[in-house]
């Protein structure tokens, strides 16, 4: 759960004596000058900026001060950096593109009375992707972009593992299998591999050890392995397509899962399980270690394009409804399972047109990729600067209606007049996938129709690029526009993600126990979802007099009563508790407490004391 914005909420100012604690540590002059020998100068940043600031505060919540951001162009270079870290005494923060939603991105607070100080690690400079296996499989650097990676398979006329929600700010593939981050892709699953090249802190807190788990031809040890995808690095820069990697497949490794294969089957099998969830303690250590390891590099599967795609927008006269149609159209043949199913309740449609006209045009304009990330990082540049915390989001509620509206005509009525609404993409695969769900989308709409007055079911396939393209950023924007709402309205908002049984859906009933929580009734409640795997975000908006935090412990009351599991796919960070078997997973990969500490619950102090 994260608070979006909260009353008194200091948390984005930096607080001086965490810089001073910083700058006193007796090693620190010692190891930013190592750091600066292993990365070069304008890789490691240390004074106080705004260049330094994007690095510290987390996308929707969390902030914390850091010795310093180290930034290695090379895998060599971050193994290093690692092992300069580790021996130094410090505590290190791994970072991909710093999109993260529970503060697990970066450094804890003043407040975790932990005396290490952090180190950022970032990976986005390594972020390059190589082919594999004639383009089957796509070998990913960590710093590389989920957006990027659906290039590279392009090229070989596939597809990529994950679209996200924040797939228009490339956040990366590490990142996603630390997370076990899931998106829109029913058919594919969440992002998963039994196939990586990593790091972890041994038991004594000061020495590193690599593991190799790639299974590529050449990499017979580590010091092989790293040398040899280095030396790739400017080849790959010149040409992207060349496929230079193949999997071995004599060995165990090289015949690993690089994706969740088995997920079609799961999620159609609509028992009181959920699809997934972020404390799933299954697979290789990399999977959902949420920062405990350092990932360098990860293998995937690409998976075949749809030779014809069709997206409808559904709109439903109830939840109920909705669910039905899941049931009986979506998830009844693991065959053919549709490429996505997403849902939006009418408080979401309602806050996007209202908050998110700007970002929907953005996106239209530039596209997902470099563009629209430096204009992201631009903004928390700007948020960074004290007094300057929300002024980003005023202005985009305040011009949002100067922007045309961001979707067609007809589809901005149906959802003034509907409060369900899917968003079906349905694709061909060579062997009538489309057309044997479409007709049992056909018969669901003429049964639900059938002798009534007023439409239970509406349906408007999106036929131009145009239009295709305004509804998919229309939901990409959900999160962001919440928000930038929350902001525009004074108002405190908080956000959960949480899967439900798969053989359930309906919302969460809220209970009010006492009188003075009766003020806790949300003033908006914004529910979308993954709705194919049961995987939902919901943003709750409260007037300025509430207590976040008793309504959030209400909430998560509310959804574990239902046998939903929370949180589903952005990560504990800092604000959920992990189950006790994932908190001891987390402490079989980093026994000293040098990674990430403090995620999940867990204690900040060395060895978890």
């Amino acid at each position: 759960m994260q608070i979006i914005l909260q009353k008194n909420d200091d948390s984005s100012n930096s607080n001086s004596n965490d810089i001073n604690t910083c700058c006193s540590w007796d090693n620190a002059k010692q190891l930013t000058a190592k750091l600066t020998r292993i990365v070069g100068e304008e890789h490691v940043l240390q004074k106080k900026s705004a260049a330094k600031s994007i690095y510290l505060k987390g996308a929707r919540l969390g902030y914390g001060e850091a010795l310093c951001v180290v930034r290695p162009g090379t895998l060599s270079e971050a193994v290093e950096c690692l092992k300069a870290i580790v021996e130094s005494g410090a505590v290190v923060v791994p970072q991909g593109a710093n999109t993260g939603l529970t503060g697990g991105s970066v450094p804890r607070s003043s407040g975790s009375h932990d005396p290490r100080p952090s180190v950022v690690l970032s990976m986005r400079r390594l972020n390059l992707i190589t082919p594999m296996d004639d383009g089957t499989k796509l070998l990913c650097f960590a710093g590389a972009g989920i957006a990027d990676v659906g290039k590279s398979a392009n090229a070989f006329d596939r597809e990529g593992h994950s679209v996200l929600g924040s797939i228009f700010l490339n956040p990366s593939v590490a990142a996603g299998v630390a997370f076990g981050s899931g998106g829109t892709q029913l058919r594919k699953g969440p992002a998963y591999t039994d196939r990586a090249l990593y790091c972890r802190v041994n038991a004594d807190g000061k020495t590193v050890e690599v593991v190799n788990k790639l299974g590529i031809v050449g990499s017979a040890n580590n010091d092989d392995v790293l040398q040899m995808l280095d030396n790739l690095q400017q080849p790959l820069k010149d040409n992207h397509h060349a496929t230079v990697i193949r999997s071995d497949t004599n060995s165990p490794n090289g015949r690993a899962k690089a994706s969740d294969s088995q997920y079609p089957k799961k999620v159609c099998m609509l028992d009181g399980s959920v699809a997934r969830f972020n404390a799933d303690t299954s697979g290789l250590e990399v999977n959902r270690s949420e920062g405990k390891v350092l990932i360098l590099a990860t293998v995937h599967d690409t998976f075949p394009r749809a030779q014809t795609s069709r997206l409808f927008w559904i709109s439903c006269d109830s939840l109920e409804t909705a669910l039905d149609l899941r049931k009986r159209v979506c998830l009844a043949s693991e065959a053919d399972l549709p490429t996505s199913c997403e849902y939006m309740d009418r408080d979401s449609f309602d806050i996007i047109d209202q908050s998110g006209r700007v970002l929907c045009a953005v996106i239209h304009m530039f596209g997902v990729g470099e563009v629209v990330r430096r204009l992201w990082d631009l903004k928390l540049r700007i948020e960074s600067i004290s007094g300057l915390e929300l002024v980003c989001d005023q202005a985009m509620h305040f011009v949002n209606n100067v922007f045309p509206q961001a979707l067609p005509s007809n589809l901005m009525k149906a959802g003034r007049t509907f409060d369900h609404h899917l968003m079906l993409e349905v694709g061909e695969y060579g062997d009538g996938t489309e057309q044997r769900l479409l007709d049992r989308l056909n018969a669901f709409e003429a049964e639900y129709n059938a002798n009534k007055h007023q439409s239970s079911v509406q349906i408007h396939e999106c036929t131009t690029t145009k239009d295709v393209n305004a509804v998919k950023a229309f939901r990409f924007a959900a999160a962001p526009a919440f928000r930038t709402w929350c902001v525009g309205e004074n108002v405190q908002g908080l956000s959960v993600d949480y899967a439900l049984p798969k053989n359930g859906g309906l919302a969460p009933e809220m209970s009010i126990s006492t009188a003075t929580a009766a003020a806790a009734i949300p003033l908006k409640r914004m529910r979308y979802s993954h709705f194919g795997c049961n995987v939902v975000h919901e943003d709750l908006a409260y007037g300025l007099d509430v207590n976040v935090h008793d309504a959030k412990m209400e909430f998560k009351k509310a959804v574990e009563q239902d046998g939903g599991k929370l949180p589903a796919e952005h990560g504990h960070g800092t604000e959920y508790k992990a189950p006790l078997d994932a908190q001891e997973r987390w402490k079989g990969m980093d026994p000293s407490n040098t990674m990430n500490p403090g995620v999940g619950g867990l204690p900040v102090s060395a060895n978890y004391k």
